[in-house]
């Protein structure tokens, strides 16, 4: 700019200022990004929310994992403190059952190599089923009763499970039943 536009151009306010600065510095938005969560801070709190995840979906079962909603690491209060791991839960039956294995949650999270002062359970405002990409089971429809099952098939499960021990027999043939059932209700639906 020459200096005898600038001399005709009025006075900018300080907001101007600031705006024409950060306009004239602006870069691509991965650039920002890069800054920011190349920052030590941020790196460490990604990377231990992050681990954190990882180790409870590894160290906890199916119902832990299912009704989790988030989790969240708070840094310690205290210098030289250990950190707080707060965990989203879809309901507050969920949340009351976990405090109470809490202290397992603990010694496997710490087996795993993560310690932490206290885990604490709070209701997520956007609850699993919710979540985008699940199906709530409340809106589909039942599955139709699957077919029973003919004398010969009766008696193959019982010769299959004949040498199993008595303790086994039971539980075996219910579940040799039900699956020569779906699989029944499969072909019968193929063949329509």
């Amino acid at each position: 700019m020459s200096e005898d536009h600038a001399a005709r151009r009025p006075a900018q306010s300080e907001l101007e200022a600031e705006i024409l600065r950060c306009q004239a510095n602006a870069g691509p938005l991965a650039d920002v990004l890069a800054t920011y969560l190349s920052s030590p801070a941020t790196t460490d709190k990604v990377a231990s929310s992050h681990a954190a995840a990882r180790a409870w979906y590894a160290v906890n079962g199916d119902i832990e994992r299912g009704h989790t909603a988030g989790l969240f690491v708070r840094v310690p209060k205290r210098a030289g403190g250990l950190p707080v791991l707060i965990v989203y839960v879809d309901s507050k039956a969920r949340a009351t059952d976990f405090s109470a294995n809490r202290e397992i949650y603990l010694a496997r999270l710490s087996r795993a190599g993560l310690e932490f002062e206290e885990l604490e359970f709070r209701l997520s405002k956007r609850p699993v089923s919710l979540r985008p990409g699940t199906v709530h089971t409340a809106l589909s429809e039942p599955a139709p009763e699957p077919p029973p099952l003919d004398p010969r098939d009766d008696e193959k499960i019982e010769l299959l499970c004949a040498s199993l021990p008595e303790s086994l027999r039971k539980s075996v043939s219910r579940a040799m039943s039900a699956s020569y059932r779906l699989e029944r209700a499969r072909q019968s639906g193929n063949d329509e």
